[in-house]
């Protein structure tokens, strides 16, 4: 199984309380980690928002796990943007609408049939979504 990194799963190594267990996992399961444009945007925000010595850290942290993913990283691309058309109508009619930054993580998920791994349950939860929380679950490598 294949997983989509939101940004709270990716950024667990750069925090300096990172949580251990979200670690431990991403380095057991790196080689089936992807992640979004998207949240790389998200990441490059929250690097902008520090100053001084951790902001040139969390700089170099962002180029060196850019740079490990290569290959790895999807873009939000022409199917992925039909794959979001798609998903937002029917999850309009059921009434469970997205932030638009997560419906765009969700669309790249849903395109490349990727659970996706994130703290943010109540976000993702929606029909059709697969995810995981590393935070809370045990999910041993290919188990389903």
């Amino acid at each position: 199984m294949s997983w989509l990194l939101d940004a709270d799963v990716l950024c667990q190594p750069a925090k300096v309380k990172g949580n251990p267990v979200v670690i431990a996992w991403l380095e057991a399961e790196q080689e089936q980690c992807y992640t979004s444009t998207i949240v790389i945007a998200q990441i490059a925000y929250w690097v902008r928002t520090k100053e001084g010595r951790q902001r040139a850290a969390l700089t170099e942290w962002l180029g060196r796990c850019v740079e490990a993913m290569e290959g790895r990283i999807l873009s939000f691309n022409l199917a992925t943007a039909h794959v979001w058309g798609d998903q937002r109508f029917i999850l309009e009619q059921a009434g469970q609408l997205m932030p638009v930054e997560d419906s765009y993580i969700a669309a790249t998920a849903r395109r490349h049939d990727l659970i996706i791994a994130t703290g943010n349950e109540k976000d993702f939860r929606r029909p059709g979504l697969k995810v995981f929380n590393p935070f809370k679950q045990v999910w041993p490598s290919g188990g389903a």
